[in-house]
């Protein structure tokens, strides 16, 4: 029997699943996964999903579950999109998101993070009694509905924010589906029937054409429609030449203005494009600042919809007066997405290293207790305290081993760390002369003060101007130029993360008329990916940063302390490693141990007359594979 509720269409027998590893045959009909509920439920501001013209700064309940009809390379939420249903994780029914929303005075319900097309009766039951309570109701999707089951989701849902993988049928096709047909379709149709539609794009470089005639495709819908520009940031197998600097975004987003009233740019810390003008005479009218990668939030409230030469701007809903910000570490797909991603560096050292076998140890009672509390906040708060300091690190990694039932080399990593945590701690005795400025991307944004960034170099003997700021942002805050002036730090590090080339960065500083010690000097230094945060390589940032701080006293050979710990926790040396931005991978290309990742396929034994899920083993990167179904006889 066929699942009809995405284009993928797959035939589901009475042992089979589909793609998504959530719908089931139930003898004449397709259903959801039986007991399948919401495994998160936090209260975000719109902006973060993000929507930007719907209901500015509102407060809506933001849900995800499991299971993806897609395999996208590099997806930011490939934990929770490629697990399977387990009837024995804890999840909360549609009812039981209801209350909360409704609790926590919510304006609405949103599904993002893993793909509502997976869940689709699940969330068509939850959007049924949200409507009732008078709740709006929403999602993130791929959009990859057939046309019949569009009809009933656009009777339902307020607003979408649909992801757009591109315009080729390539596109499509390196994520498992055919072709870019049936989104374009579908936007066009909610758009008739009266849904707030929003959209997303990918920009990776070599993409730009494809990029353009995203654009100009969805300008044949509507101008009007908002297009979200997701600046590539190269995770799992992709190497970072994919990733574009900030600067090249920025030009692109410029050239989409020509199809497009309304361009954001998005993964780009410090840019001025995540700002609303005014498509008639450029005015600024509404301004915002980064709140984690996906993320953006408001400077202040929005007023008015109107610019003053006369022109309207199409928002749905009133803004609110006072804007919503989520309180300790809740946020759109980031948060969720990097405290599996830590979880997952730290399984990574200790020698997990296929992907299956982790959804395996997710999956058992070993970290069963973690998945099930991820919609905690105090559980979220006390694993992102612990990961700020580096001491209290070091108890975050013995806690992951213990739960994998990996102690022992647990003890490996600590013991590695805990040596090199000695020699800086011994250095910084003496302190550093220099004041120290961390930022993200531009020089303007700065790392909020309590960051593991900025407790590395207070552990190495500098002295963190951010620490002074007293406003509060998910990963940090603008500041002011005359701030930097001010403090003069005499140097400057960048994230790891989210970095733009020194080129740039410098340039910049220029048009900002910064003029601090560490810009006049140039010792602005980009730290490595992933070395300052999110991965136990931070050990190797934190001796990159006295190194810095500390000219010519540290002892120790930088280089080879690499090696060494890339040789003993990936099986690779460094100068082998090709890096990007994931936290859990130290190379983007295929690493020397041979990996066996388990894709489940269909394979059709006639003599039985039944199809059944077998587990094949195949060496390849998992998110390079193919969507297959296997089919043959004997």
């Amino acid at each position: 029997m066929r699942c009809n509720v995405c284009e993928v269409r797959c035939e589901i027998n009475k042992h089979g699943m589909g793609r998504c590893g959530t719908y089931v045959n139930a003898g004449n009909t397709i259903i959801q996964y039986p007991g399948m509920g919401y495994l998160g439920a936090h209260p975000v501001s719109i902006e973060a999903v993000p929507l930007l013209h719907f209901h500015p700064s509102g407060k809506f309940l933001q849900i995800f579950s499991t299971g993806c009809n897609f395999q996208c390379p590099g997806c930011m939420a490939r934990m929770p999109a490629s697990s399977r249903p387990s009837t024995q994780q804890a999840s909360l029914s549609p009812s039981e998101v209801v209350k909360r929303a409704l609790k926590q005075e919510c304006l609405g319900v949103v599904s993002a993070i893993n793909d509502p097309v997976a869940n689709y009766y699940l969330f068509r039951d939850l959007a049924a009694q949200a409507r009732e309570k008078s709740l709006l109701v929403g999602c993130s999707t791929n959009c990859y509905f057939t046309s019949e089951t569009l009809e009933e989701f656009g009777q339902f849902v307020n607003f979408v924010n649909v992801g757009i993988k591109g315009y080729s049928g390539r596109s499509y096709k390196n994520c498992g589906a055919k072709s870019s047909a049936p989104v374009f379709r579908n936007i066009s149709r909610l758009y008739d029937m009266g849904v707030h539609i929003e959209t997303s794009v990918v920009y990776s470089k070599g993409n730009e054409d494809d990029v353009i005639k995203v654009a100009e495709k969805v300008s044949d819908i509507s101008s009007t429609i908002p297009l979200h520009v997701m600046r590539f940031l190269p995770l799992g197998y992709a190497p970072i030449e994919l990733e574009p600097s900030v600067g090249e975004a920025e030009k692109i987003c410029s050239a989409l203005r020509r199809y497009l009233d309304f361009v954001y740019l998005f993964n780009s810390p410090g840019t001025e494009l995540l700002n609303t003008y005014c498509p008639e005479c450029g005015s600024l009218l509404i301004e915002r600042e980064f709140h984690m990668p996906f993320g953006s939030r408001l400077v202040k409230p929005w007023v008015s919809q109107k610019c003053s030469c006369g022109s309207s701007i199409p928002v749905q809903g009133r803004a609110t007066n006072e804007g919503f910000s989520e309180a300790g570490f809740m946020d759109s797909y980031s948060i969720i997405s990097q405290d599996f991603s830590m979880v997952h560096a730290v399984l990574t050292c200790l020698g997990v290293l296929d992907d299956y076998k982790l959804m395996d140890i997710w999956g058992e009672d070993k970290l069963m207790d973690v998945w099930s509390k991820v919609s905690d906040p105090k559980t979220l708060t006390q694993i992102h305290n612990m990961i700020r300091q580096p001491y209290s690190y070091l108890e975050f990694i013995k806690f992951i081993a213990e739960k994998a039932n990996m102690s022992e080399k647990g003890e490996e990593l600590v013991s590695f760390i805990h040596k090199r945590l000695k020699i800086v701690q011994n250095l910084a005795a003496g302190k550093s002369s220099y004041n120290v400025y961390y930022c993200m991307g531009s020089p303007l944004f700065a790392l909020n003060a309590g960051r593991m960034e900025n407790n590395l170099v207070t552990f190495s003997g500098g002295v963190s101007i951010n620490k002074q700021l007293q406003k509060e942002g998910k990963l940090g805050v603008s500041v002011s130029p005359s701030f930097i002036n001010e403090h003069d730090p005499g140097v400057i590090f960048v994230s790891g993360f989210l970095s733009r080339p020194l080129d740039e960065f410098y340039t910049l500083c220029q048009k900002y008329g910064i003029h601090a010690r560490a810009v006049t000097q140039q010792q602005v230094y980009e730290i490595p990916p992933s070395w300052d945060f999110g991965s136990p390589r931070w050990i190797l940032g934190l001796l990159y940063i006295a190194d810095k701080l500390h000219p010519g006293k540290l002892g120790v050979d930088l280089r080879k302390e690499a090696d060494d710990f890339y040789l003993k926790f990936y099986g690779m040396r460094f100068k082998e490693a090709r890096p990007n931005r994931s936290f859990h991978r130290p190379s983007s290309g295929i690493w020397p141990h041979k990996q066996t990742f388990y894709n489940y396929v269909e394979m059709e034994v006639p003599k039985q007359g039944s199809t059944k899920n077998f587990g094949s083993e195949i060496t390849q990167p998992f998110n390079m594979l193919p969507a297959c179904k296997l089919k043959f006889k004997g």
